[in-house]
This record gives C-alpha cells, structure tokens and sequence, in this order.
C-alpha cells in the first residue's frame, strides 16, 4: 500500500430502512459520505490526509472510525480502500457556509481558465457562487 495515493474509501452496508438515518448519522459527525455511486445500497465514506500516500495507519484510522459511529446501527463495514489518483495535486471544493464536500476533485494543476470553468459548472449545478466555494487539500482527516 505504500506506492499507492489517493482518497481513503469505506464502503458500508446495512439495512435500507436504515439507510438515511445511518447516511445522515455519517455526515453529522464531520465525514464526507454519500449513497455509493456504483452500489446504490452502499454507503461510501470518504477520507484523505492531504498527502499523495496515506500509511497505513491512517487508513486503520478511517475505518474505524467508522466502525464507532455505526456501531448499533446493523451496518458493517465491508472494504477499505486507496483510490489511486494524483493526490498531490488535487483540491477538494467545499461549500463554505456548510462545510459539505461538493464531490467533486479540482486539478491544482491544470491551467487557471480550466480550473475556473470547473468551478462556475459545479457553483451552477449546485446553486452557489463560485466565491461559495472553498478549496482545501483534504477530506475530513480521521481524528476529526
């Protein structure tokens, strides 16, 4: 695991009734979690540490972190994962009044036009201004 980078991933599963509840539950303690894009009955939770290899550690860190906060609620984690990705460049938007990750990565790299294009597409389809958003170069750290 040492050569990979990117997000931290904890995918969960449980049971539907409970699904919002626990989802909610998720995101009311400061992690950045949604309805999986590939699993509609899974929950994704989302870490990142702002470096380009999270260690070990931190990953044991993430989920069990998650652990604790669906402890008693019939969710369980099912995998952990590194998605692998150019971490080091990255910037992760964030809705500056609420604190919620917009979902979406922003290459620090690429040309300014680019990056500024990005942001007034994802400030449209989320109903902000661009200066609504805020930059940052991580997802909620564990000890959050």
């Amino acid at each position: 695991m040492e050569d990979t980078r990117g997000a931290v991933n904890v995918i969960l599963y449980g049971p539907a009734d409970e699904f919002d509840t626990v989802l909610a539950t998720i995101q009311a303690a400061g992690i950045a979690a949604k309805r999986d894009v590939y699993e509609s009955h899974a929950i994704s939770a989302f870490f990142h540490d702002g470096t380009d290899r999270p260690a070990r550690e931190f990953v044991k860190q993430c989920e069990e972190r998650v652990r604790q906060i669906v402890e008693g609620t019939g969710f369980r984690v099912d995998r952990t994962s590194v998605w692998p990705s150019n971490t080091a460049t990255r910037q992760l938007p964030y809705n500056r009044h609420t604190g919620e990750w917009l979902e979406e990565f922003v290459d620090g790299e690429a040309p300014v036009w680019m990056r500024e294009e990005q942001l007034q597409r994802l400030a449209e389809r989320r109903g902000l201004s661009v200066s609504d958003i805020e930059l940052r170069d991580y997802i909620t750290p564990p000890s959050a």
